[in-house]
């Protein structure tokens, strides 16, 4: 008998650890928390190279929309040669990972390391909206009231894991007669 887990979904991402690019002329890293250890991580990657270091943290910004668009500016004004570094939950990294690529960055050019266990988006397939979830299984939607099974199939487009009614026969959870 195995006892391993069972492979995911080809669908659902994976994060592997990887080494920074030691070709790259200036580095970014977004973290959802002030993570010293993983400035310093990189930090030590990097020490015999001459790249430039930038490192934006959720907790020195307002609100997310301040760190977006300092992500932005940042964006902005970098020429060929930037790698850039998303820590965080799904929830915070992959609509990052949407603005760096709608800014010109290449999948290539972005590497994410992201935590399974923390916040994540769902998609309701039955009102198209996208809504903040949990790793729980089910979640009640919060635009349409359908109860959702959050499959593990998760769309690279929309940056959310699909969400389709759990049982047909009772979409609002409600008590037949």
């Amino acid at each position: 008998m195995n006892a391993e887990a069972p492979e995911p979904p080809y669908s659902v991402p994976r994060y592997p650890s990887s080494q920074p690019c030691k070709q790259a002329i200036h580095h970014l890293l977004v973290s959802q928390g002030a993570s010293h250890a993983a400035r310093a991580d990189l930090y030590a990657a990097l020490s015999d190279s001459p790249a430039q270091f930038t490192h934006l943290a959720l907790a020195t910004y307002a609100d997310l929309a301040g760190l977006h668009h300092a992500v932005l500016e940042q964006l902005r004004g970098a020429h060929v040669g930037l790698r850039l570094y998303l820590q965080g939950d799904e929830a915070f990294i992959w609509p990052l990972y949407a603005l760096a690529r709608d800014a010109g960055l290449q999948a290539e050019e972005i590497v994410l390391d992201g935590c399974d266990d923390g916040q994540r988006a769902v998609y309701c397939v039955h009102c198209a909206s996208i809504q903040p979830g949990t790793v729980d299984d089910r979640l009640t939607c919060a635009h349409c009231g359908v109860v959702l099974e959050v499959r593990r199939h998760f769309s690279r487009r929309l940056g959310a894991y699909l969400g389709v009614c759990a049982d047909a026969d009772r979409p609002y959870a409600q008590v037949r007669p």
